[in-house]
């Protein structure tokens, strides 16, 4: 990863921005296991981070550095507007000026700031599903140990054709753009015989291609509720021994009803075909509700490997689980669960402990 000089001097001022000295200094120690007075000495902060960026292109490890910084500060709008470029933040992520387009079309009040720092955000809660060790689908974190997936990526081991230990998630995958992976992420297992905190099968009219007939059974929501051996959201971004950084978190599911029609913006958080994390957006993207307000449809793109994605209004709040898309040749939408539904039906079970940290 070797970086232009008007690249070398950007990072410099993203560093420096993003992270106090001190701070820098354990961001080195605890995530590269570096000591920063072993590569430059002195107090001068941006004489020290030329050294350190200098000294990281002449031995190879500058994609690392800027790793360990993202996952330091996973937040950090200008870390993740830096990292754009070379593939160390979701795949599609706009540019400053087709973001000012974007949020001016969805009729949003959050600033570019603002926006980046929820992607960042967002970014490390999002996880790939994967049975024996081949990607099944996408998930999210929705508590501590919680993971929301679709039924039909884990359908195979609900009927018993596997194990749960044949189940994993993994999270953090990030893949420089000349196809180098630069992390293989986290992996977590699921929480043995307790691995399936709820789930609720798909309906047999979803298989239709549009235009479908007839009405979905509202009780057929096609979720699983993963529980996770461990806490992920309690736990650290990456590898890291630092006692202040920050933990993972999780998506929030809102307490409200999401308008559809007066909010058509859709963006989808997905590991499309396995890949790294992709961005979709659309500010027009909602086409309609069923019957019963248990699909929506949106032209959002998503490919193979997307189910179980999380979609977001054009504020970042959660409003749908992504769940299939059109079987015809030449698709008229996508196809998602509202999350309010989802997050009643789990509560209506007993299981609304599990997300987030208080029952809803």
């Amino acid at each position: 990863m070797q970086l232009t000089g008007r690249q070398f001097q950007q990072f410099s001022q993203v560093l420096r921005a993003a992270f106090t000295l001190q701070r820098f200094d354990m961001m080195l120690r605890f995530r590269l296991d570096k000591s920063r007075e072993d590569l430059a000495l002195g107090d001068d902060y941006e004489e020290i981070a030329f050294k350190v960026i200098d000294r990281s292109q002449r031995e190879g490890w500058t994609d690392q550095l800027l790793l360990a910084a993202r996952q330091a500060n996973p937040g950090n709008d200008q870390l993740l507007a830096f990292a754009q470029q070379f593939g160390v933040a979701p795949e599609n992520t706009p540019a400053r000026s087709e973001l000012e387009k974007l949020i001016n079309q969805a009729n949003s009040y959050l600033d570019i700031a603002q926006w980046r720092t929820k992607l960042g955000e967002i970014e490390t809660r999002v996880c790939r599903v994967e049975i024996q060790g081949d990607a099944a689908g996408t998930g999210f974190l929705v508590g501590p140990r919680a993971v929301l997936t679709n039924y039909h990526v884990v359908k195979n081991i609900i009927d018993g054709n596997g194990a749960p230990a044949d189940v994993q998630v993994r999270f953090d995958y990030k893949r420089l753009s000349d196809g180098t992976t630069l992390s293989a992420g986290k992996v977590y297992a699921v929480d043995g015989a307790n691995w399936l905190a709820d789930y609720s099968i798909y309906d047999p009219v979803d298989l239709q291609p549009m235009p479908k007939s007839g009405t979905v059974d509202p009780a057929h929501l096609d979720y699983a509720l993963l529980q996770i051996d461990g806490e992920p959201g309690h736990e650290p971004v990456g590898e890291t021994t630092d006692p202040q950084a920050p933990p993972r978190g999780w998506i929030e599911i809102p307490a409200a009803e999401h308008d559809f029609v007066a909010n058509p913006a859709l963006y989808i958080v997905q590991h499309p075909k396995g890949a790294p994390l992709k961005l979709a957006i659309d500010s027009q993207a909602v086409t309609g509700l069923d019957a019963n307000h248990t699909r929506v449809y949106y032209r959002t793109n998503t490919e193979p490997g997307s189910s179980g994605s999380p979609c977001f209004d054009q504020n970042w709040a959660l409003v749908a689980l992504h769940h299939s898309g059109d079987r015809n040749e030449i698709p008229i939408a996508n196809e998602g669960i509202p999350i309010r539904r989802v997050a009643e039906m789990i509560a209506s079970r007993g299981f609304g402990h599990l997300l987030g940290e208080e029952e809803l």
